[in-house]
């Protein structure tokens, strides 16, 4: 009966720390992904000057960064480019910049 209770007892420390393993990589991963498009952002600032754009989003989960430009805006690719560019920079590869081009008055959706 003991050695049934002390089995029992390392069983559940075992499964305690693996999920407090899990907890702590889970918390580091999101603090990385905030940073990066905390960075992301304030670097995109310099573009958002330079072109025409409505809505700037990044979506960390899908990996996108979403731009909304306004159907006059001829420089979608440079700016598309650019964002790529940044985002490489800050460890973002894997995203993929999508640039749309809406009408005045249209909802922005995400």
């Amino acid at each position: 009966m003991k050695k049934l209770k002390k089995r029992v007892f390392l069983g559940l420390g075992v499964l305690m720390a693996a999920f407090i393993l899990f907890l702590v990589y889970d918390y580091l991963d999101n603090q990385k992904r905030e940073e990066q498009s905390r960075a992301f952002m304030e670097e995109s600032n310099k573009v958002i000057n330079e072109y025409d754009i409505i809505a700037l989003g990044v979506n960390p989960d899908n990996k996108t960064i979403k731009v909304h430009v306004p159907i006059e805006e001829e420089q979608r690719n440079e700016l598309a480019y650019s964002l790529a560019q940044i985002a490489q920079k800050h460890g973002m590869e894997d995203y993929e910049v999508i640039v749309r081009a809406i009408r005045d008055g249209y909802p922005v959706v995400n």
